[in-house]
C-alpha cells in the first residue's frame, strides 16, 4: 500500500488504516462491497476487487463486506473449484484489532450501527 495515501488520512481513520495495512498481503484474494451511511437503504450486490478503490471516504462507511474466495473454472462440464482464503482474512482482521461480524461468505467491518442493529460480533 503506498505510504503517501496513508499519510494524507485523518487520525479518525486509524481503524481503517490498520485494517487495510493488515489486508495488503492478501489484497489479490479480496473482493469488497461497501454501504455508506447516506447511501440507499439497499446496498449494492456487486463486488469490487480493486483494493485501492476502497480508500477514502472511510468516515461515511456504514459497513464494508470483505470476502476472500475465488472461483476457478475447470471446464464447461465440471463444477468450478472454490479457493477459500477466509481464514487468512479473519487472521488479518484480528491482527489489525478490528471488530467484525460474519455475513454470508464474507467478513463485515462496521463503521456505524443504525438503531436496532446488533451484529453478532466474532471474537
Amino acid at each position: 500500500m503506498p505510504t503517501a495515501s496513508l499519510d494524507t488520512l485523518s487520525e479518525s481513520d486509524t481503524k481503517w488504516r490498520r485494517l487495510f495495512s493488515a489486508l495488503e498481503p492478501i489484497a489479490g484474494w479480496l473482493d469488497f462491497r461497501r454501504k455508506d451511511v447516506r447511501g440507499s437503504e439497499q446496498a449494492s450486490e456487486s463486488w469490487c476487487s480493486d483494493f485501492y478503490h476502497m480508500f477514502g471516504g472511510w468516515g461515511s462507511i456504514e459497513w464494508l463486506d470483505i470476502r476472500a474466495q475465488r472461483t476457478i473454472p475447470r471446464g464447461a462440464l465440471v463444477e468450478p473449484r472454490i479457493e477459500d482464503k477466509t481464514p487468512l482474512l479473519i487472521r488479518a482482521v484480528r491482527e489489525a484489532g478490528v471488530a467484525f461480524s460474519r455475513h454470508e461468505e464474507s467478513v463485515r467491518i462496521w463503521g456505524y450501527l443504525r438503531p436496532g442493529v446488533s451484529p453478532d460480533w466474532e471474537k
